[in-house]
């Protein structure tokens, strides 16, 4: 969770730092000896109960999904969706410690169509020599994708936000090497990611970033389900220095609790002398996919915050 979340006051931090702390070692030993679905059924009892305490963020989610799903806050269909949002994120905690610990043939039966299709899109671009940048969004389980390319031996480099509870990004982080994954982390007062990668493209990897949260609040505003959020410039700046493509790329649960993958179609900066102009041009493009990926799995888009803050509540 990133500072943009709001904090719902001591006791909730201390459930959270407890939760963590004591549940983030036993899941990571019983991930991958216990079934999937009994890891399911008692992960989304305690997220659960963490966001019964953690009532801020809920509320959030609700206004969100209110937006997306044209529905009036405290319908029927907005608490079917949030219990259904919350359940997915049960599902990604637990999924998150199996994937690198899975052997590449289980794993890859998880997958709609298997391994080999999916990324036949990115090998074909990797080969022709290009920079790319996999654009995810926090939606589905997004760290399949660093297990998959790892299984495949194709280098790669992700940008992330560290979390502010220290031990979940320690975990996550430990997962990710697991895979083979090198990090680039993304401090708010770093000016200097740029040169972590290029780096990066230099040892031949693909660069990953998530582009649907503005955590530095300086993004451009766009129209967004109808109304206008912030969305961040980093990716479309980088990709327009490095000459790098961008690649969006979701992978959501589907109704068997098995994987789909999905690209968006490759956005390419331009590079005139209107760089704003550029910059905005691809986003549009970026936030029209993201709108289109959302639409198809709105209970599988984990946003804890405000995401039309003239939407927000008095909580």
């Amino acid at each position: 969770m990133q500072k943009k979340i709001p904090r719902s006051g001591a006791f909730s931090e201390r459930l959270n730092r407890w939760a963590i702390r004591l549940g983030f070692p036993v899941l990571a030993w019983i991930a991958p000896r216990a079934p999937r679905w009994f890891l399911f059924l008692h992960a989304r009892w305690i997220i659960a109960v963490v966001f019964f305490f953690h009532s801020r963020p809920k509320r959030a989610i609700e206004r969100n999904l209110a937006r997306v799903l044209s529905a009036a806050v405290g319908s029927e269909a907005v608490r079917r969706a949030t219990s259904a949002m919350l359940r997915h994120l049960a599902y990604y905690w637990v999924d998150l410690f199996r994937f690198p610990q899975l052997p590449r043939d289980r794993l890859r039966e998880l997958i709609v169509g298997g391994d080999v299709r999916a990324l036949d899109p990115l090998r074909e671009r990797i080969a022709a020599g290009e920079r790319i940048l996999l654009m995810p969004a926090h939606l589905g389980n997004w760290e399949l994708g660093a297990v998959m390319l790892g299984q495949a031996e194709v280098p790669l480099a992700i940008i992330y936000v560290p979390d502010e509870f220290e031990q979940a990004e320690q975990f996550r982080s430990h997962m990710r090497t697991m895979s083979n994954v090198s990090e680039i982390p993304l401090p708010a007062d770093d000016r200097f990611a740029s040169l972590a990668v290029l780096r990066a493209f230099g040892e031949g990897r693909v660069v990953a970033l998530q582009g649907d949260r503005d955590f530095r609040d300086s993004g451009v505003e766009l129209p967004f389900f109808g109304a206008s959020a912030s969305f961040p410039t980093g990716p479309f700046h980088l990709a327009r220095m490095t000459g790098a493509v961008l690649l969006p790329t979701f992978i959501a649960y589907a109704p068997d609790l098995r994987f789909e993958i999905e690209h968006g179609a490759t956005i390419t900066v331009a590079r005139t002398a209107d760089r704003d102009g550029d910059v905005r041009a691809a986003m549009e493009k970026w936030v029209a996919t993201l709108e289109g990926a959302v639409r198809k799995w709105p209970t599988q888009w984990y946003t804890f915050y405000d995401f039309w803050p003239q939407e927000g509540g008095s909580d």
